[in-house]
């Protein structure tokens, strides 16, 4: 064999041995076959096996998968131990397995039954306990009544319910109320339903709320929602036992001074003095007699004033009104005190205004609240004070202009002069000639802002001069 030969077939078998030993090196892949691998494709056989698959996350609800029936089934069944693991079970006709985290859907519960228990005044019930039980439909009110403070919507619907619902929810609302009876009683909205109650509420509801208050009904009154809570308080007591009211104005006599200097506490007071007995009331008399102009400050403090003085007369309470009559002319609420002497029978007090009304006529009827004192001022005075007024409006001003020219124009004094020109024409005719014999006038007054508010008035009393 030529030496060619045999370096041919050399490299040949080494080439070979080459491959081989490559072979033998190289290992063989394994197929790594998984639940989620597209390879694993389960082939669902009508036999006796069944696999269940349980993930590390799986709870009470599992997903079933028929053979016959590709739609999923929801069921329920007890949770199992919270690990991995895989179950081979012979019936292999289902496939289950745990819905994962982000799967939605959820299994079909009944119509749910809630229970709502509370303790009961010994008057609705026995065992001093009441189990009420509401469907779901019920769920608003339920809502509503753990909203019965600081919700607008929740305290109306509660109204209406109160006025027309079943016992057993009217039971509910009072029960609720009188659980936290302050703080609703003290709310904007809240204090609407403790009105309900106290207006068309169970009397022993009204008897129970009266006893809860005892101790707060000074802070109470003070307040101003609370405060027209005592008020239908007190006009519930005016028909009930006279020791009641008694207990009542036992609690706030020793605290009439700090009510007395508060609004909403004059307003409790007015009530008492409107639906009890005077003769509980009269203790308070010494404290308002030295409260007049405070009390002038505020709305219901001269109503009580006014009421005292038409429930009884008090010389001693007159003359400290008379003290300070000059400013409760112009005072915001004192000028209805002012208002009230002048249309009373108090003749030497009527006197002394009339006398403190002319020598002020013109400051008080440019004053916004002087301006009412003057026009019924206007209403009362004799013949001798209208003509003292007329010669008022006949003077000049500062620009040589008639006086009355300038009540007319000006926002307050208008009302003054259109109350003049109604008096009787026999003793204000010298200002109404003046007017109609100057056009100049009258076009002045009707072409000034408020002038011309009044100037269908002057047209008709000049009309027949």
């Amino acid at each position: 064999m030529d030496p060619e030969e045999k370096q041919l077939i050399g490299s040949i078998l080494s080439d070979e041995s080459e491959v081989q030993m490559y072979e033998r090196k190289q290992t063989r892949k394994k197929s790594k076959l998984s639940l989620n691998a597209k390879e694993f494709q389960p082939i669902l056989v009508q036999s006796n096996e069944k696999i269940e698959i349980l993930g590390e996350n799986h709870g009470y609800e599992t997903l079933t998968y028929n053979s016959t029936n590709t739609q999923p089934q929801i069921i329920n069944e007890r949770q199992k131990e919270k690990k991995p693991s895989i179950k081979i079970y012979h019936d292999l006709k289902q496939l289950q397995f745990s819905p994962k985290k982000h799967q939605t859907m959820q299994p079909i519960t009944p119509p749910q039954t809630f229970y709502f228990t509370f303790n009961s005044h010994p008057s609705l019930q026995e065992d001093n306990q009441v189990q009420l039980q509401l469907r779901q439909d019920d769920y608003q009110f339920r809502n509503c009544l753990d909203q019965i403070c600081g919700n607008q919507n929740a305290s109306r619907n509660l109204q209406k319910i109160f006025d027309n619902g079943t016992f057993l929810q009217r039971s509910m609302i009072f029960e609720t109320i009188e659980k936290n009876l302050i703080k609703t009683s003290k709310d904007l909205f809240g204090n609407y339903l403790v009105q309900k109650i106290f207006l068309s509420g169970e009397k022993q509801w009204k008897l129970s709320l009266f006893h809860l208050f005892q101790g707060y009904c000074v802070e109470l009154s003070k307040n101003q929602y609370a405060s027209r809570v005592m008020n239908r308080m007190i006009e519930f007591l005016k028909f009930e036992d006279h020791n009641l009211q008694i207990q009542f104005m036992d609690e706030i006599k020793q605290h009439v001074r700090q009510l007395i200097n508060d609004n909403n506490g004059c307003y409790v007071l007015l009530s008492c003095l409107e639906n009890f007995d005077y003769k509980l009331c009269e203790y308070m008399k010494k404290h308002i007699e030295q409260s007049v102009y405070s009390m002038s400050q505020h709305t219901y403090g001269c109503r009580i004033i006014q009421f005292m003085l038409q429930k009884q007369y008090s010389q001693s309470l007159l003359d400290q009104i008379m003290d300070v009559s000059q400013q409760l002319c112009i005072c915001e609420f004192g000028n209805y005190i002012i208002q009230f002497i002048l249309k009373s029978n108090f003749k030497q007090q009527k006197m002394e205004l009339f006398r403190i009304i002319k020598s002020n006529f013109q400051t008080l009827s440019y004053n916004k609240y002087g301006s009412n004192v003057v026009e019924v001022f206007l209403d009362v005075i004799e013949q001798e004070d209208i003509k003292f007024i007329t010669n008022i409006m006949l003077n000049a001003d500062l620009e040589n202009n008639y006086l009355f020219v300038a009540f007319a124009t000006h926002p307050f004094g208008n009302y003054v002069f259109k109350k003049f020109l109604q008096l009787d024409q026999q003793y204000i005719i010298p200002v109404l000639g003046i007017m109609k014999r100057h056009p100049e006038i009258l076009q002045q007054i009707n072409t000034s802002e408020y002038g011309q508010k009044i100037f269908s008035v002057v047209e008709r009393s000049i009309q027949f001069i």
